[in-house]
């Protein structure tokens, strides 16, 4: 399947596949788990630019957005980070929900489907 590019794979996913014009990104998660939801939320969106990029798009070409939050009394404060960091662009189609994530340290995991440019 030569038309299908695996970015960062690892043992059990790939951190995006590119299929076509689509790209993909796993669930990130931020690495700076010591920290609040406004922080992590700024740190898993600063990951995904850099995904994106690597994957020849920008958050520009994101069409849809999956947020998955630890605690949803966090929504208010993770949307004033969202909202800054889209302000500028065509909004993606979004969601979020409230989830029990991979470890409590987590209070956010985002994933995103854009197109190539």
């Amino acid at each position: 399947m030569s038309d299908i590019q695996r970015l960062r794979s690892g043992a059990r996913a790939s951190q995006v596949v590119i299929s076509g014009q689509r790209i993909e990104t796993a669930g990130l998660v931020a690495k700076c788990t010591d920290k609040g939801i406004t922080e992590q939320t700024s740190c898993v969106l600063e990951q995904l630019e850099q995904l994106l990029e690597e994957a020849g798009a920008d958050k520009n070409r994101i069409i849809r957005v999956q947020i998955w939050l630890a605690n949803m009394q966090d929504f208010e404060a993770m949307n004033q980070v969202y909202d800054a960091w889209v302000k500028e662009i065509d909004k993606p189609a979004r969601a979020c929900v409230g989830a029990q994530l991979a470890t409590p340290d987590y209070l956010i995991e985002i994933q995103a489907t854009a197109v190539v440019n």
